[in-house]
This record gives structure tokens, C-alpha cells and sequence, in this order.
């Protein structure tokens, strides 16, 4: 008999490590990231800012070059109007942070007496208050206004990077006009890259849009509520609750806390509460039940992993990364889970609403028959 020759096969070199070991190697990659994120937290946050505000007006170019405007002035008003959405948005924060600081100060003397006379009722029902007039000397609106005053001054240095910002949307604006070209060779080389980039756009430009609409309907409703409860500077307070309608799950605590106060200080305990249930409400109705139906498709994130990335940012990139959460997570879950086959898993965890495929019928096929 002939003898026969067999060849050992060796099973072929995997090209990722094993899974545990994946995962770290993953881990530790995000680590050396998020460090070299926060040392250059300043460049970064505004780059990124101004990076989505030129992604969610690049439309507004199309469409006049769609209708045969000349490129260079489809360019300009899209520039245009980056700028005037910046001097919104950073004027808003400068301005009511101002007019807190003002305010609060103004107010000192109202917050003693009123202190002083919750000690006063403590101490009929037989509460010692001892320890809480001590605290009287260092608790009042003075702190509160020198925190509100801490945050001035961060905004205010932060304009130092105004030059950079402005010369950034003027660069981005003029180089998105070959965006689709580069898009398209992209695609040629790393498809996935390419759809992500595409669906990052889509994501945050629906959300800045959704947003800002939703956090005008909720100011104008929270300045008219606060001018019938007769809450001063309502318009002020109209304000903040549009700027902090950006930050996800705190932005509505943080916009209650100012006219709640003054309501209190200037009205009493009744003025207060009605502050609190209206802006509950208005809250309630429209940031819970209406807006996540317009604005699901675009974040597509529970509730805790928003809440873990505002943390998350915020310790990255500072104040600025709390306003940042959203669409920061948006580009991290369009690049790294939605599009790539090693992190598509991870989708199951983060997504709102997981989409389960459907299983694929399997096809008897006939018996042979020998």
C-alpha cells in the first residue's frame, strides 16, 4: 500500500487577543486618552464645540448651494451664523451669571432675617439651634455668590480662547465645502469610519437642533410663569433655564436653584414652592414625556449612561464638558460601538431601545438519498 503523507494544520493566528485580555488592552488605550483629554481639557472642549456647531449650520450651506448661491457666500452665512449661535450661547452664560452675582449680594439681608427666623421656630418646638447660629456667621448669600462669582470668572477666562474659537469656525466653515468628496474617499478605504463620521453628523446636528427648540419653549414658559408668581428678573431666569437645558439630567436643577431663592428671599415660602411646581412641571411634561420623542433617534442613550458621561466630560473637560456630554458620547458610541464589529456588543448596554435582529430561518434541505 502506498503510504500516505498527512500534514498537520495548525489553527491560524488569531488577530485580536483573547477576550479578557481585549478588554483590558481596551481599557487601559481609554485611560491614556481620557489623561491626555483633560491636560489639554482648554483646546479641546471649545475645538469640539465649534467642530458640532459647524456640522449642525453645514445644511444651511448645502441648501444655497443647492438653490445656486455662490459657494463663497453660502460659506460666509454659514460662518455667519456660527458666530451669531457662539455669541448666543456664551453671552447667555456671561450675562445671567452676572445678574446672579448682583443679585444674590443684594439679597444678603433678606437670607439673615430669614435664617434667623426658621432658628426662631426651631427653637419653640425645642430644637437646639446652637450649632446653626454658630453656622449663621459663615452661611450667606455672600457664599452663595462668591461660588456663583467662581464660575463668572471661569467663563470669563475662558474667552481668552475667543481668538482660537473664531479662527477655528472660520477654517471649518471653508473647508467643509469638499466634505463630501473627502467623505467619499474615506469610504473607499474604511467604510465603517466613513458611516460613523455620517451618523455622528446626523445624531448631533438632530440633537443641538431638538434641543435649542425645546429649551426656547421651555424659557418662554418658565419667564411667564415666574412674572405671574411676580418672581423678579424672570427674563434672567429665562435665560439660565435655556443655558442649562443643554446639561443633560442636572440642567433643570440647575436652573430651578437661582429663581426658587430669589422667590423665597423676596416673597416668602409660597412665591418659592410655586417657582418649584411650575418649573416641576414644565420640566415634567415637556423635557420628559415630549422632547425624548423628537430627540430619541438622535441621542439613543439611557438615562444612566447620560448621566455617567456628564460626569465623565465634566471631569475631562471641565464645565464646558458638561454641556459637551451628549455629543462627546455620540461620536465615542458612532466610532467605537454602533460601527465597529468588536465593540457592536456594547451596544446592547448603552442603547435606549437595542434593536434585536431577527433570526434567520434555516433551510431543511432534502435527505440524499445514496
Amino acid at each position: 500500500m502506498p503510504a500516505t503523507s498527512t500534514k498537520l494544520r495548525y489553527p491560524a493566528a488569531e488577530t485580536t487577543p483573547p477576550p479578557p485580555l481585549f478588554g483590558v488592552l481596551v481599557l487601559a488605550g481609554l485611560v491614556i486618552v481620557g489623561v491626555g483629554l483633560k491636560s489639554v481639557s482648554s483646546i479641546v472642549g471649545p475645538v469640539f464645540l465649534v467642530l458640532t456647531l459647524v456640522i449642525t449650520v453645514n445644511p444651511l450651506r448645502v441648501w444655497l448651494v443647492r438653490h445656486r448661491c455662490p459657494r463663497t457666500l453660502a460659506s460666509i452665512a454659514a460662518l455667519t451664523t456660527v458666530y451669531a449661535l457662539l455669541i448666543v450661547v456664551l453671552g447667555s452664560v456671561v450675562w445671567s451669571l452676572t445678574r446672579l452675582v448682583n443679585t444674590l449680594t443684594d439679597f444678603s439681608a433678606a437670607f439673615t432675617k430669614l435664617y434667623t427666623g426658621g432658628l426662631a421656630q426651631l427653637a419653640k418646638f425645642g430644637v437646639s439651634t446652637s450649632m446653626l447660629q454658630d453656622a449663621l456667621s459663615s452661611i450667606n448669600l455672600s457664599s452663595f455668590a462668591g461660588v456663583a462669582q467662581t464660575l463668572l470668572n471661569g467663563v470669563t477666562s475662558g474667552l481668552s480662547l475667543l481668538v482660537l474659537m473664531l479662527a477655528m469656525v472660520f477654517f471649518l466653515v471653508f473647508d467643509a465645502v469638499g466634505i463630501e468628496d473627502r467623505i467619499a474617499l474615506i469610504r473607499r478605504e474604511r467604510p465603517q469610519v466613513a458611516d460613523a463620521l455620517i451618523e455622528f453628523s446626523h445624531s448631533v446636528r438632530l440633537y443641538w437642533v431638538v434641543t435649542t427648540v425645546f429649551g426656547a419653549i421651555v424659557a418662554i414658559l418658565d419667564v411667564v410663569a415666574l412674572a405671574i408668581i411676580g418672581v423678579p428678573l424672570a427674563f434672567t431666569w429665562g435665560v439660565l433655564a435655556f443655558v442649562t437645558n443643554f446639561i443633560p439630567n442636572i440642567g433643570f436643577v440647575l436652573g430651578l436653584i437661582p429663581p426658587a431663592l430669589i422667590a423665597l428671599l423676596s416673597g416668602g415660602v409660597g412665591p418659592a414652592i410655586a417657582v418649584i411646581v411650575v418649573y416641576t412641571l414644565i420640566n415634567v411634561i415637556i423635557q420628559t414625556f415630549i422632547q425624548p420623542r423628537f430627540t430619541g433617534d438622535a441621542v439613543g442613550i439611557t438615562g444612566t449612561v447620560a448621566f455617567l458621561s456628564l460626569i465623565f466630560w465634566a471631569y475631562l473637560l471641565g464645565p464646558l464638558g458638561a454641556l459637551l456630554a451628549v455629543p462627546a458620547t455620540l461620536l465615542v458610541k458612532s466610532l467605537l460601538v454602533d460601527n465597529s464589529a468588536a465593540g457592536r456588543w456594547l451596544g446592547a448596554l448603552i442603547n435606549a431601545a437595542p434593536k434585536i435582529p431577527k433570526p434567520v430561518p434555516r433551510i431543511r434541505r432534502p435527505a440524499q438519498v445514496e
